[in-house]
């Protein structure tokens, strides 16, 4: 049986979260909290665990609220926690009196949790009037009940929550502490993968660096990689693109509702013109620039640019090196399906679309370099992932741009790293992938060898974390130079990449082949 379910909030294989702990000692003293997460972060899964880590102390009672009311109002606010206790809020006139009739009942905990998910539907009512807001007046009632009896008050949402903060205005908030859940890690990726090792098929390195990559570490995404892993009984890295591929189309709306948790556009356009801005940069921006970039008149929900990087960090699209308060604030975006959605070119031309889709992708590489690193072993620092991972991202890159991509496909004389096509399109493109100083001098020849009938384009994308003395010079001189190839050099003072060169050769069949090689250093960030 697949013991993955991305879907399901109760996953058989438990990631702890190290928040838990401190958490839970918050809740237990009678405090309160907020987690500040998007769609697919795992909220519900860390209340769940929370619940259950909760329910073995002693004299403690855990409530855990899965959404809010169908029609939200303050008296249906009460009914649903007191079905959830088990008992009436007949009589109660707040949920003060309500704790209190419940905990004097013979047999009663001395404590409770409440735990509540989604918080974002009970700030749906903004444009309601002032004095009907049903959400907020529930949430200031229960504040106001923590502190008379020992209760410990949890909510999770996203944007939500700074609509209660500014929108309604909100007593619990303004005491609550705020913690964020961040994407897994490797080492939590890998616990998360067990399953796979007790059928005896360890999920190797690649899969994993390449799940990573097309999930971000995003929990419900990651988990939906290794469900569709499980049911294919492959633990190939090369399926990672079509699977991803896959949940691009059968699933738009999770996609963008994922969107709306971090960036509602009745609310604030900031969290989007912001995180647009992280996207292009590739570079620490000015904190002048990431005001401007939240200033609009026309948002009802004013943010400022703390309030967006901590929604994009709970969104898991980027990630905060030093302070948010610095002169410059370095924000990487987090390598995923969500960081790599762009617009394809409007080139006409199969070749010209083909290599500027791709210059696309390079730069977004660049933009990324700090997710194509992991951890050495001993004395070894940092490494490049493998090749492999970097046609990943290139399959995943360039299907979210139109074509149709298949990785390590037959072609020619060989097996081609990327072999691309276009819908209702005639012709193909061929990709190889390599890093500079392993076995890459061949690496012309070997596209040539695949150049048969229907090829029309190819690409050379080469790779190094190093600072190489005269590069684009020993490349030719390595490279190209001993195959008797015409070069031209393109300009890229417009690119990252450190050279870009067009080489035509005559091949032995008469036909010419149409070869650029991309020379690309990806930066220790």
């Amino acid at each position: 049986m697949n013991p993955y379910d991305w879907q399901g909030d109760r996953p058989q294989i438990e990631v702890p979260r190290a928040q838990t702990e401190v958490v839970l000692s918050r809740l237990h003293r009678g405090g309160s909290a907020v987690v500040l997460a998007g769609r697919g972060m795992g909220k519900s899964v860390f209340l769940r665990q929370i619940e259950a880590a909760a329910e073995v102390l002693e004299d403690v009672r855990v409530v855990r609220l899965r959404t809010s009311p169908p029609e939200l109002s303050y008296r249906s606010c009460l009914d649903a926690l007191a079905q959830a206790l088990g008992t009436t809020a007949e009589g109660a006139l707040d949920s003060a009196q309500l704790v209190d009739r419940y905990l004097r009942q013979d047999g009663a905990p001395r404590r409770l949790i409440l735990l509540y998910d989604e918080l974002d539907r009970y700030a749906r009512t903004v444009r309601t009037s002032e004095t009907d807001q049903p959400g907020r007046d529930y949430f200031n009632d229960l504040e106001a009940t923590r502190k008379d009896y020992p209760v410990g008050i949890l909510a999770a949402g996203g944007i939500g929550v700074f609509v209660f903060r500014d929108i309604l205005g909100s007593s619990f908030l303004s005491r609550a502490e705020q913690f964020l859940l961040e994407n897994f890690t490797r080492d939590e990726a890998r616990r998360l993968a067990k399953p796979f090792a007790e059928r005896e098929e360890v999920l190797p390195e690649d899969t994993l660096e390449s799940l990573l990559l097309a999930s971000g570490g995003i929990p419900a995404l990651t988990t939906y990689g290794l469900e569709r892993l499980w049911e294919l009984e492959s633990t190939d890295g090369q399926r990672i693109p079509e699977i991803f591929a896959a949940f691009k189309r059968q699933h738009r709306q999770y996609l963008d509702t994922v969107r709306r948790s971090f960036a509602d556009e009745q609310l604030s356009g900031a969290p989007q013109r912001v995180w647009e801005l992280v996207r292009r940069s590739g570079r620490p921006l000015s904190r002048d620039e990431l005001r401007e970039a939240c200033r609009h008149p026309g948002d009802p929900l004013s943010l400022d640019y703390g309030d967006v990087v901590e929604l994009l960090q709970a969104a898991g699209l980027v990630r905060l090196i030093g302070s948010v308060d610095a002169d410059m604030v370095r924000l990487q975006p987090i390598t995923s399906i969500l960081s790599l959605e762009g617009s394809p070119s409007t080139s006409p031309s199969f070749r010209e679309r083909f290599l500027q889709d791709l210059r696309t992708l390079l730069a977004q590489l660049h933009a990324l370099s700090a997710d194509f690193f992991r951890p050495g072993s001993g004395e070894i620092g940092k490494q490049l992932v493998p090749e492999s991972v970097f046609s990943a991202f290139l399959a995943i890159g360039l299907q979210g741009l139109g074509w149709q991509a298949e990785r390590e496909a037959q072609y020619g004389a060989g097996r081609t790293d990327l072999k691309l096509s276009l819908a209702d399109t005639e012709g193909i493109a061929l990709v190889e992938v390599k890093i500079w100083g392993r076995k890459h001098e061949t690496v012309h020849r070997q596209i040539e060898s695949y150049w048969s009938h229907g090829v029309v384009a190819g690409a050379v994308v080469m790779l190094t974390d190093e600072k190489v003395a005269d590069w684009t010079h020993r490349y030719r001189e390595k490279c190209l130079d001993p195959y008797c190839v015409e070069v031209s050099e393109r300009d890229v003072a417009d690119l990252p990449v450190h050279a870009e060169l067009n080489c035509s050769s005559v091949l032995e069949d008469r036909r010419r082949a149409e070869i650029d090689h991309f020379l690309l250093r990806i930066l220790r960030r």
